[in-house]
Formats: C-alpha cells, structure tokens, sequence
C-alpha cells in the first residue's frame, strides 16, 4: 500500500471510529478540556486522551474510566514528556525572537528553518505519544525517536495526515464547540491509528487479522 492510500486508509478509519464511539469521546474530550484549562493537568490529561483512543484503535469500546486509567498510568511520565516539550518550545521561540529581529535575508532564511523545525517537533509528537502507549519501554525519548524517525521514513504519509491534522485544528479554533465534541480526540484517535499501520507496514507487527501482536520496542 503505498504512502499516499495508507494516509486515506487511516483518515477513514479514525473517523469510522469516532463516529462508532462519538458520544464516548465527546464525554473524554470534555473531562479533557476542563483538564487543560487548569494548565497543571494538561500534560496527564493528553495523554490519557491518547491512551483511550489507542484502546479504541484496537478495537475496544471506551468510556471515560478508560481516560481516568490512562490518567493514572501516564501521570508521571506525562510530566517528563511536558518537560522535554517546554525546553523544545523555549529554544524555536528563542530562535524566532532572535532572528525576528534582524532585516537581511539571511535571517529570513534561518527564522523559516526555525519555524520548520517548531512545526517538524509537532510532527513528532503526533507520533510519538501513540508510541508510548505501543512500545513496551515506556520512555519519552525513545518514543520521539521512533517518531521522528517515522515521519522521515514517510513524508508524503506524514504530509497528508498533517494537512488534515491542520484542518480539525483550524475547525476547533473556528467552532469551538468541536473542542467540547470530539475534535482533539479524533486527532489522537487517527494519530493512533496512524502508528499502528505504520508498524504492520515497517513489519514490525503483524496484519491485524494474523495472531499475535507484538509489541514495538
């Protein structure tokens, strides 16, 4: 299957399931909304987002204490990705600064390549969160750079998923009742779906219908 039909595959699919299991996520993206607004619990909250929309990718029904578990689970562990994220968000907003203030061209070219390099980390996270709910180390640097080294193995995969990523993105700022009814969660839900198939496609795991399912590391 080749990069571009593997992208539409995953798009169906995550909104096949969210669709299925809509009135579930819009109760977990609710909890996860009012989560984010205190700042504090964001970081546990987006990943208990992540965490029940991967038990979805895998074919379960979930409800909110499967949110309540991932909370649970990944409480610590979100902190140490949110850490990383801080430092990450404080050297591109450095850089922007820094190069913003010059008028040649060549600090044109350099503040676009920190700009690049911002929107290429948020590429990585799209992956890399599904990653910490797949492979059995749950470790945030190994999981960044299986998701790094996933969105350079499939750029045009990647392009597309971004590219409609952006257009849920731009809806929920637009209509911000999409927020309260399921708009990031269809966002983690596809992210999911899309680590997924890129581990049967890396053969890393096995088709869905094969026995077994193994683990990345």
């Amino acid at each position: 299957m080749g990069q571009l039909s593997a992208s539409v595959y995953v798009i169906r699919r995550a909104l096949a399931d969210w669709w299925y299991d809509w009135v579930s996520l819009a109760l977990i993206n609710v909890v996860w909304a009012l989560a984010v607004l205190t700042l504090v619990l964001a970081p546990p909250a987006t990943l208990a987002a992540f965490y029940a929309t991967n038990q979805l990718a895998q074919g379960r029904s979930v409800s909110v204490s499967d949110f309540v578990s991932g909370f649970r689970q990944y409480f610590l562990l979100s902190y140490a990705w949110a850490a990383v994220n801080v430092m990450a968000a404080v050297l591109v907003w450095s850089g922007i600064r820094f190069y913003g203030q010059f008028g040649a061209d060549w600090s044109l070219l350099l503040l676009l390549l920190v700009v690049a390099i911002g929107l290429g980390w948020l590429v990585v996270q799209f992956y890399a969160l599904p990653y910490l709910m797949e492979q059995e180390q749950r470790n945030v640097l190994v999981a960044l750079r299986n998701g790094l080294f996933t969105g350079l193995a499939s750029p045009l995969y990647t392009l597309v998923l971004a590219i409609f990523s952006g257009a849920i993105i731009a809806l929920s700022l637009a209509l911000v009742a999409l927020i309260f009814l399921g708009g990031p969660c269809l966002i983690a839900l596809l992210a999911n779906h899309a680590v997924r198939e890129r581990l049967v496609t890396f053969g890393i795991r096995p088709q869905p219908n094969s026995s077994g399912d193994q683990k990345s590391t």
